[in-house]
């Protein structure tokens, strides 16, 4: 398993142990309970802002997952992040524990942030 696989793995399991959800219920997109789609949609919005996976490759880590269910999730999940303090706290508490597992270092979201800066100054 390669250093990204690994770090994917690990945010599945966090976003699952911060809402108490079933790893297997949330990959095998089979189950509607509150918790599962919460920690779902933890899951996806960092793959999607964080790791760079897009739409359509989010179905290599869901089963039965097209693109469209995909850009719902990440853009609800983005939606309550500006809306709710206590998703907030949850999703602070995810991206902390991320930090400290990254097998990338820790410097290796700042600077990604700043590759992305130069990239808008460059356009």
């Amino acid at each position: 398993m390669n250093t990204k696989e690994s770090l994917i793995n690990y945010a599945l399991e966090v976003s699952c142990e911060i809402y108490k959800a079933k790893i297997n219920y949330v990959i095998n997109n089979n189950n509607r309970k509150s918790e599962t789609i919460k920690a779902k949609r933890m899951f996806m919005y960092y793959l999607y802002f964080y790791l760079e996976v897009n739409h359509t490759q989010m179905k290599k880590y869901f089963k039965t997952l097209n693109h469209a269910t995909s850009i719902h999730h990440v853009n609800k999940f983005k939606f309550e992040l500006e809306k709710y303090k206590d998703i907030q706290k949850q999703y602070n508490k995810f991206l902390t524990k991320m930090r400290q597992y990254s097998v990338y270092g820790y410097g290796f979201y700042e600077k990604r942030k700043q590759i992305k800066e130069l990239i808008k100054e460059l356009k």
